[in-house]
């Protein structure tokens, strides 16, 4: 009995399209993982901005935050039992440096800071009061010792260092507040479902591309075998010649 080369290219065929279909499933559902939620600031007195996709799509901020720096933390603790991953974006200034120092920002914390010495004092809150008088004895401290330093040429290595003694001071004392968690909390079955139906989504095109493209192969080296071997198409093999009449 003749083999059949066609029959046995189409059961390959169909065979690599249901793996390739089985693989955009399973990529498509086990291998989502929930993307990180993202905190952005731009100095040191900057809180952090939790950058959450809004619910309208039309209300999504322009285009792609710029980030200087963006520093990850793994299985943060936003509420007990609810662990997501964190990624903090440092965004720079005009020049594209991450502000590490801004004199104009602590002078205005130590002015907020001497008010609430002074309302502290007013209100006989003796332990408030020393608290605050500490807080602001550092930070008057800290800006004597930054106009020092400005004084003086600093080379690239003293700015990297010092930034980069900011950035892990940041991520390390980095926390959520209770409102922002509790946000957080409330959108975040959306804003995954999202990202899983875009990951689906952009998974499955990828199998739908792999599996049209083995059928066009398929029918592509059909065509170019029947050519040459003289088969016609819907055919697998070649017709016998009639007889002829004697």
């Amino acid at each position: 009995m003749a083999l059949n080369w066609f029959e046995g290219g189409r059961r390959i065929t169909k065979l690599f399209m249901a793996i390739a279909a089985l693989i955009g499933a399973y990529n498509a559902y086990f291998e989502f993982s929930p993307p990180a939620l993202e905190f952005s600031t731009g100095s040191p007195r900057d809180e952090w901005r939790a950058n959450l996709p809004p619910e309208n799509p039309d209300d999504r901020y322009p285009g792609t935050l710029i980030c200087s720096q963006t520093e990850m933390i793994y299985d943060f603790e936003i509420r007990p039992g609810l662990l997501r991953s964190i990624s903090l974006c440092f965004q720079p200034d005009e020049q594209g440096n991450i502000v590490y120092y801004s004199a104009a920002e602590e002078g205005k914390y130590l002015n907020k800071v001497e008010g609430a010495v002074a309302k502290a004092t007013a209100a006989g809150d003796v332990k408030a009061a020393r608290l605050l008088a500490l807080e602001a004895a550092r930070t008057r401290r800290s800006i004597q010792e930054a106009q020092l330093r400005d004084n003086q040429d600093l080379t690239g290595e003293e700015v990297e260092a010092d930034v980069s003694s900011y950035v892990a001071r940041r991520v390390a004392e980095f926390e959520i507040d209770a409102d922002t968690a509790e946000k957080i909390e409330k959108e975040l079955p959306r804003i995954e479902r999202e990202a899983f139906f875009k990951h689906s989504k952009e998974v499955l095109l990828i199998a739908a591309y792999f599996i049209g493209g083995f059928w066009i192969f398929s029918f592509i080296m059909g065509w170019i075998v029947r050519g040459f071997a003289g088969i016609p198409r819907g055919q697998d093999f070649r017709p016998k010649p009639l007889k002829q009449a004697d």
